[in-house]
């Protein structure tokens, strides 16, 4: 998921590490981002696959910046991760996010086939909830305190979910009468 991102905003320039985390941040929010010694040893890794160059460019400042520059490699790795399926797991939410990020690179097929996933992973969402709601509600073994409790971390999460279904539900939408 992280290998999509800076590929991905590589697309458009070459950047450091900083500004790759950076712009991480502005797009995921600063609890969901990566760590520097996370990302430079993936920024090795993807160097090390070809996927990108890194080269040092040297600055007014005492120490020489490391800049990442995708390679046509890199590029077939991007359009393979952000046009593969998102698997349902922990991550899904933020990979759809980082997708999200990259919708410009995108013909308005490949637009709608991705709004489309994450509009069916939302709408899965929504069903999950309300499959756990249920099994709360009619939970022997639990306090009726406990219960109580987790119906309104539920509720939210319901919010949550219904509110994502319905933005992506209008973007879709939106995108579509573009074509007429």
């Amino acid at each position: 998921m992280y290998e999509l991102f800076v590929l991905g905003q590589l697309m458009d320039r070459p950047m450091t590490g900083y500004q790759l985390r950076k712009a991480l941040v502005g797009v995921v929010g600063q609890e969901l981002t990566i760590s520097f010694g996370a990302l430079y040893p993936l920024l090795d890794k993807l160097a090390g696959a070809g996927d990108l160059t890194l080269d040092f460019k040297t600055t007014t400042s005492k120490r020489p910046q490391k800049v990442a520059t995708l390679t046509a490699s890199g590029r077939q790795h991007f359009w393979a991760l952000v046009l593969a399926p998102v698997a349902l797991n922990k991550q899904t939410q933020l990979t759809f996010q980082i997708k999200l990020n990259f919708l410009h690179l995108l013909t308005r097929d490949q637009q709608l086939s991705v709004l489309t996933d994450f509009q069916a992973f939302a709408q899965g969402q929504l069903t999950r909830l309300a499959t756990q709601k249920s099994h709360l509600q009619h939970n022997a073994h639990m306090l009726a305190a406990d219960i109580a409790d987790a119906l309104l971390a539920t509720s939210l999460q319901e919010q949550r979910a219904q509110v994502q279904f319905d933005w992506i539900t209008a973007l879709i939408q939106a995108k579509r009468a573009k074509e007429l």
